[in-house]
């Protein structure tokens, strides 16, 4: 008997990265559940809570100044959130290296396969609009 995808009881339907969720679509509260449950086990979701609650409450016991709870919770939560921004552009960064990189790899396989041609003299010939010449045009045999 074959298992059943898990992603399937909830009605989750991947989609390409690209592609968003619109509100009505077939999937879309599963996926924003999931996206939910991984969110609050994120470990930058606690920092960010107990950093918090530990600031909140030594300020209510007069151990912090107001301007020291809001330095302290705005430089936390711009470096957690600023990180989160600098790892998600070199991602796709490093995704349109690797693009680059197969565009390279590719036009390197087709220079080596012309080489290849041209030194066992099987490289097609081509006219002068530049496409390839299949046999004797009927004309020129008169």
């Amino acid at each position: 008997m074959k298992k059943q995808n898990p992603l399937q009881k909830l009605n989750i339907t991947r989609k390409k990265p690209t592609e968003k969720f619109i509100l009505g679509d077939e999937g879309f509260w599963g996926t924003w559940f999931s996206k939910l449950l991984f969110t609050i086990i994120s470990v930058k979701v606690w920092g960010l809570f107990a950093c918090t609650i530990v600031s909140t409450y030594l300020l209510t016991q007069n151990l912090l100044k107001g301007t020291e709870w809001l330095t302290f919770n705005t430089t936390i939560w711009a470096l957690i959130f600023g990180m989160k921004e600098v790892f998600r552009i070199s991602e796709g960064k490093d995704k349109r290296e690797a693009a680059l990189n197969q565009q390279k790899n590719d036009a390197s396989q087709q220079l080596l396969v012309t080489s290849q041609q041209i030194q066992s003299g099987t490289m097609p010939q081509k006219d002068a609009d530049g496409m390839e010449i299949v046999g004797e045009d009927p004309d020129d045999l008169q």
